[in-house]
C-alpha cells in the first residue's frame, strides 16, 4: 500500500511539472553546412508537444549533465580566485576577497563553462525549467572574465526574456500594475510556485538577475544606476524575501564606494546570511566591524570584531581583530586607564602558545598604544620586543624599524636614528611608501652622525688626557680588562711571564673536579669551586648559549637580521683617517696611543672638534633642517671656540636660521653682532645687497619667457606641441637657460610613455647641472625607482600567481604604519590635552565674525553652508593641469604626509571635476582648524618643497567638508566656493586670492 501512495504522489508530481514550460526565446542559429540536416533540440521547441515524460527527461538531463556542472565548475574558478587572494588585516579590507582580474586569468576554465551552458540551450527543449538558471550562469561566466559588458547584455536579457506574462502569453510592461490587478508597483517576478516546483526546481533566476545586474553596473562605476535600481527592488511587493541579504549586500557595496561607512556597516551586518561558509561571514562580521571604527563608533566596532574573532578560523584574523577590539575598547574611565587595561589583555594575549607566531604583532600594537599616551621609552621597549620575535624577516620588523627611526628623529637622537634605519631592508617591496623618506633621512643621518661621533670620541680623549697619570693608568686597565671580557680572553694576560720575555710560566694548570684542599666533595657538590668554575668560563668564553655550533648561529643570526653592531655604530665614519688593521690582542700602550698626551695631538684633536661643530651646525640646518638645533651648535662653537676660523659663517647661518623661523628679533641682533665684530666681512654684504643678476640678464628674461611657454605646455599635456617649441628653443639659445623643474617634468613625460631611457638621460642631466638642489634630490629619487622599475614590476605581476600551501598562514602588514580610521582618529585626537598637541598638528583658532562680516554672510546667497566644526577635507584645485602631472603632485603629497605627519591618516585622492579641473582631495582633518593648521604649513611648503616643479598659478588650496564637496561637484562652480570662503572666512581666504 505505501509503495502505491508513493508512486502516485511520485507521478503527480511530474504531471504538474508537465503541464507547462518555462518561457524562453527563439533562436535562428547558422548551423555548419555537415550539420544542416541534422534537428538540434531547441528545433523541436515548436513541433513537439510538451509532455510529463518530456519535460521529466529534459529537466533532468538539463540539471544534473549541465547546469550541475558548470555550476560546480565556475565555483572552483571563484574557489582558485580567492585562494590567491592576500589579506592585509591592518588596512580596510576590499569588499570582496577577490578580484576580476584573478578570475579573469583563469580563461580556460570560465570559456569552458561557456562552450557548455551554449550546448546545453541550444540540445535542449527551450521549454525545459533551467534554461534561466544557465543564462544566468553564463552572465556569471562573464562577469568573472571581466568582460562586464557582455554580462550587462546576459543579464538584460533574462530580465526581458523571462518577465512576467499576461493570460494570452504577452509579455507586460515592466514596471506596469497590471500583474497585481491593483496599484502595486512591481518590476519583479512572483516566486510563487506549486510543491512540486519548489522541490524539483530552483527559483527563477530573473529576480537574481536583477542583483548581478546592479553588481555590474558598480563594477562599471556606474552608481547611480545601481543606486536607483536598489530602491525600485526595496519598494516592490513582489520581490522575494530570500534575496533580501543579497539586496542588503548591494547597499553595503554602494555605501561602501561612496564611503560612507555607517551606513555601508549597517547593510554589510544584515547581509551577512548571503556568505557562503562561517569564513566569509567573520571576514564580513571583521570588515562591518572596520566600517564603524571608520565612523566614529568604537562600541559597535568592538561588538563586531569579537564577532569575528570568535567565528572565524583563521588565526591571523582573530588575531587582528582581538587587537583591534582591544584598541576600541575605550570604556568610561581616563585615556591612561583603558590604555592601560588594554595594554593587559594584549600581555595575556602574549603569554598564550596560540598567539605565539604572531608576538610581532602583538609587541608592535602595545608600542603604538603606548606612543599614543606618549610613553617613549616604553614604546621603544616594544618596538625592540617586535623587532626580536619578527625572526629577522617580515614587514613589522621593518616597520618597527622605521617607527623607531621616527621616534629617535623627534627626540634627536640621531645616531640611535641611524641605527634604527640603517637595519631597515630597503629590498623589501611592503615598505616602498616610505622608501622616499628612508632615503632622504638616511642620507641625512649619515652627514650628521659621524659628526657627532668625532666630538664624543674626541671629548672623552681629552677627559682622559686631562686625567692624572695613575688614574689615567687605572682607567685604561679598566677598559683593557672589559675589552678583553668582551673578547673571551683572560682578564690579565699572563702568557708573557718572567717580566714578559717570552719564557712560558712553569704554574701548573689546576684541576677544578679535584679539591686542592683535599676534601672529599665532589665538584659538582661544592659551590665554592663551582662558582669559580663558572666564572672562571665566563671569562675565557663569554656569554655563551648552552646550545651546539653557538659561535656559527650567532653569525647566522646577525646575517639575517641585518642588525649593523654597536661597535660598528661607534666607528662608522666618525672620522675621515684611513683606518688600521686592529692588533691581535689590544693593549694598553696602544691604548694609550690614541689619547692626545702631547700639545701636537691635542691640537689635533681640537681642530677635529671644531671642524666637526661646524660641520654638524651646516647638516642640521640644510639636510634635516633642524634649525633649532643647529642654533645650539653654532652656539657651543662660538663658546668653545672664540677664535674659530667659522666664527663669521657661523654667525651668517645663525642669521638664517633665526630668518626661517620668523624671528626677526634674534636676526637683528646676530646682525648686529656681525656689524661688530666684523664690520667688512662679506658675509655682511650679502646679507645687505644680495648679487644682482648676471649680465646676460635680458636675454636669460627672454629664454625665460619663451621656456615658461613650453613648461605651460607640458604641464597642460600638449606633449608633441611643447616637444617640436622646446627643440626650436635650443637651436636658438642651446642649453645655458634650462631649469631643473622643465626637465622634470619632460622626465616625468617621458616615463609616463615607458621612454625610459630618454627619461634617465633627462634625469641625469638635472643631477649633473643642478646638484643640492631639491629637484637634484627628486631626481635621484626618480632615477633609483626607474633602475628598479623592471625588477618591482616583474614582482607585482608574478605577486598574486604564488598560491601558498594550504596549511599555511599569510600574515601581511602594510607599508606605512598601521592606519587607523580617519574618524576614530579624529575622535581620539579632540580627547588630547592641550599639552599633549603634536607641535605639528596645531589648530589655527578661527576668528569670530564682527558685524560687518556679519552682514556680509548675510547678504550672500549660496547652496553652501558653513561648518567649520565639521570634518574637512584639504583640497588642491588644478587647472588645465595634465593626469600624469596630477598623479605625481599626489605622489609628491602623499610623501610629504608621511615624512611630516608620520602617524597621521591622511587620505589622498584625485577627483576630476571637469575635464580642466582636477581636485586632489585630502581626508582626515577633524574640523576647519585643523585643516587651516594644516594648509598653513604644507601649503606654504607647496611650490618650495613639495612640488616645485608645477607652476603655482595652475593651483590653489581650499577647505571643504564632504556635504559641500558633493554640491561642488554637482554645480561645478568653483569661484564661487572661493567666494563663499572669502564671506565666511575672509582672514584666511582673502577675496581674489
Amino acid at each position: 500500500m505505501k509503495r502505491i501512495v508513493t508512486s502516485v504522489i511520485f507521478f503527480s508530481l511530474f504531471f504538474c511539472l508537465g503541464v507547462s514550460g518555462q518561457v524562453g526565446v527563439d533562436y535562428d542559429l547558422k548551423k555548419p553546412d555537415k550539420y544542416d540536416n541534422r534537428t538540434l533540440g531547441y528545433e523541436k521547441t515548436a513541433t513537439t508537444k510538451w509532455t510529463t515524460s518530456r519535460a521529466l527527461l529534459q529537466n533532468t538531463i538539463t540539471h544534473y549533465n549541465f547546469y550541475f556542472n558548470t555550476n560546480n565548475k565556475l565555483s572552483e574558478v571563484l574557489v582558485r580566485a580567492k585562494g590567491q587572494f592576500r589579506e592585509d588585516y591592518t588596512q580596510l579590507l576590499p569588499f570582496y576577497n577577490y578580484s576580476l582580474e584573478t578570475t579573469a586569468k583563469d580563461k580556460r576554465n570560465l570559456d569552458s563553462v561557456l562552450e557548455k551552458i551554449n550546448a546545453a540551450i541550444l540540445l535542449h527543449d527551450l521549454r525545459n525549467s533551467w534554461n534561466d538558471n544557465l543564462y544566468i550562469l553564463m552572465g556569471r561566466a562573464y562577469f568573472y572574465k571581466n568582460n562586464l559588458d557582455s554580462a550587462h547584455i546576459l543579464f538584460q536579457f533574462v530580465n526581458y526574456a523571462y518577465a512576467p506574462r499576461d493570460v494570452d502569453g504577452y509579455a507586460l510592461p515592466i514596471g506596469s500594475n497590471q500583474e497585481e490587478g491593483s496599484n502595486a508597483f512591481t518590476i519583479s517576478t512572483d516566486e510563487k510556485r506549486n510543491i512540486a516546483k519548489k522541490v524539483f526546481s530552483l527559483p527563477p533566476s530573473r529576480n537574481e538577475s536583477f542583483i548581478w545586474l546592479i553588481r555590474t553596473y558598480f563594477q562599471q562605476e556606474k552608481l547611480t544606476k545601481g543606486a536607483v535600481l536598489i530602491e525600485i527592488l526595496k519598494q516592490d511587493p513582489n520581490f522575494p524575501a530570500r534575496l533580501k541579504p543579497a539586496l542588503h549586500e548591494m547597499q553595503a557595496l554602494y555605501f561602501y564606494k561612496i564611503k560612507q561607512w555607517d551606513s555601508a556597516a549597517f547593510h554589510l551586518s544584515l547581509a551577512l546570511d548571503n556568505t557562503i561558509d562561517q569564513g566569509e561571514e567573520a571576514r564580513w562580521e571583521f570588515l562591518t566591524a572596520q566600517l564603524y571604527e571608520r565612523s566614529g563608533h568604537p562600541s559597535e566596532a568592538k561588538t563586531w570584531y569579537e564577532k569575528a574573532a570568535s567565528n572565524t578560523l583563521d588565526p591571523a584574523l582573530a588575531v587582528y581583530a582581538r587587537l583591534n577590539a582591544i584598541r576600541d575598547n575605550t570604556g568610561n574611565g581616563s585615556k591612561n586607564d583603558y590604555i592601560q587595561k588594554n595594554l593587559n589583555a594584549l600581555m595575556r594575549m602574549a603569554r598564550k602558545e596560540i598567539y605565539e607566531p604572531y608576538l610581532d604583532v602583538i609587541y608592535y600594537v602595545a608600542a603604538e598604544m603606548e606612543l599614543e599616551r606618549h610613553d617613549k621609552k616604553a614604546t621603544r621597549a616594544y618596538f625592540k620586543k617586535c623587532i626580536e620575535h619578527a625572526n629577522g624577516l617580515g614587514y613589522n620588523r621593518d616597520r618597527a624599524f622605521l617607527k623607531l627611526g621616527w621616534i629617535f628623529m623627534e627626540d634627536k637622537m640621531y645616531p640611535e636614528a641611524k641605527y634604527a634605519y640603517d637595519s631597515v631592508n630597503v629590498s623589501n617591496p611592503m615598505i616602498a611608501d616610505s622608501l622616499k623618506i628612508l632615503v632622504d633621512r638616511k642620507l641625512a643621518l649619515s652627514r650628521i652622525v659621524p659628526q657627532i661621533l668625532i666630538i664624543q670620541r674626541q671629548d672623552s680623549l681629552q677627559r682622559i688626557a686631562d686625567m692624572p697619570p695613575s688614574e689615567r693608568d687605572a682607567y685604561i686597565r679598566k677598559m683593557l680588562r672589559a675589552y678583553r671580557r668582551q673578547q673571551g680572553l683572560a682578564e690579565e694576560d699572563n702568557s708573557g711571564g718572567s717580566g714578559g720575555y717570552g719564557f712560558k710560566s712553569n704554574s701548573v694548570v689546576p684541576d677544578m673536579f679535584n679539591n686542592p684542599n683535599g676534601a672529599g666533595d665532589w665538584y659538582f657538590y661544592n659551590q665554592s669551586v663551582k662558582a669559580k668554575g663558572y666564572n672562571d668560563f665566563k671569562s675565557r668564553w663569554g656569554n655563551r648559549p648552552n646550545v651546539d655550533n653557538w659561535e656559527v648561529q650567532t653569525l647566522i643570526n646577525k646575517q639575517v637580521t641585518g642588525l649593523t653592531p654597536a661597535s660598528n655604530l661607534r666607528l662608522n665614519g666618525a672620522e675621515p683617517t684611513v683606518t688600521t688593521p686592529a692588533a691581535a690582542v689590544l693593549t694598553a700602550s696602544e691604548l694609550l696611543d690614541a689619547v692626545p698626551l702631547t700639545p701636537e695631538k691635542m691640537k689635533k684633536s681640537r681642530d677635529s672638534v671644531e671642524n666637526a661643530f661646524f660641520a654638524l651646525g651646516k647638516s642640521l640646518q640644510e639636510y634635516i633642517p633642524d634649525y633649532r638645533s643647529a642654533l645650539k651648535v653654532y652656539d657651543t662653537l662660538q663658546a668653545k671656540f672664540p677664535d674659530s676660523r667659522f666664527y663669521q659663517e657661523s654667525l651668517y647661518n645663525q642669521y638664517y636660521c633665526y630668518i626661517h623661523l620668523d624671528d626677526s628679533l634674534n636676526a637683528a641682533r646676530i646682525l648686529a653682532l656681525m656689524k661688530q665684530k666684523f664690520p667688512s666681512g662679506r658675509y655682511i654684504t650679502l646679507i645687505e645687497n644680495p648679487p644682482k643678476g648676471p649680465a646676460d640678464l635680458p636675454a636669460r628674461t627672454q629664454a625665460t619667457l619663451a621656456y615658461e611657454n613650453v613648461y605651460e605646455h607640458f604641464i597642460e599635456g600638449h606633449f608633441d606641441q611643447a616637444a617640436g617649441e622646446k627643440l626650436k628653443l635650443d637651436s636658438v639659445f642651446g642649453e645655458k637657460y634650462w631649469t631643473p623643474q622643465l626637465l622634470y617634468i619632460e622626465a616625468l613625460y617621458y616615463i609616463h610613455y615607458r621612454y625610459d631611457s630618454a627619461g634617465k638621460a633627462t634625469l641625469n642631466k638635472i643631477i649633473t647641472r643642478f646638484p643640492g638642489t631639491v629637484m637634484s634630490f627628486k631626481a635621484k629619487n626618480v632615477l633609483r625607482v626607474l633602475n628598479e622599475r623592471e625588477r618591482i614590476e616583474k614582482y607585482l605581476s608574478n605577486l598574486h600567481v604564488t598560491r601558498m600551501p594550504e596549511d599555511s598562514i599569510a600574515r601581511v602588514a602594510n607599508a606605512v604604519a598601521q592606519q587607523k580610521p580617519e574618524d576614530s582618529l579624529n575622535a581620539k585626537s579632540k580627547a588630547m590635552s592641550a599639552q599633549n598637541i603634536n607641535r605639528d598638528s596645531t589648530q589655527i583658532s578661527i576668528k569670530k565674525p564682527d558685524a560687518g562680516q556679519l552682514k556680509a554672510q548675510s547678504l550672500f546667497v549660496s547652496p553652501f553652508i558653513w561648518s567649520p566644526d565639521k570634518p574637512q577635507n584639504v583640497v588642491m584645485v588644478m587647472t588645465n593641469v595634465d593626469p600624469v602631472y596630477v598623479t605625481e603632485s599626489k605622489n609628491a603629497f602623499d610623501r610629504y604626509n608621511r615624512e611630516n605627519f608620520y602617524g597621521k591618516n591622511y587620505e589622498v585622492t584625485k577627483q576630476s571635476l571637469t575635464d580642466s579641473t582636477k581636485l586632489m582631495v585630502m581626508q582626515g582633518f577633524e574640523n576647519a582648524s585643523a585643516a587651516l593648521a594644516y594648509l598653513n604649513k604644507a601649503g606654504n611648503a607647496a611650490g618650495r618643497e613639495i612640488i616645485p616643479w608645477l607652476p603655482e598659478k595652475k593651483y590653489f588650496f581650499i577647505i571643504i567638508d564632504d556635504q559641500n564637496l558633493e554640491i561642488l561637484k554637482a554645480n561645478k562652480d568653483v569661484q564661487l566656493y572661493k567666494k563663499f570662503l572669502s564671506v565666511y572666512s575672509p582672514d584666511k581666504f582673502p577675496t581674489g586670492k
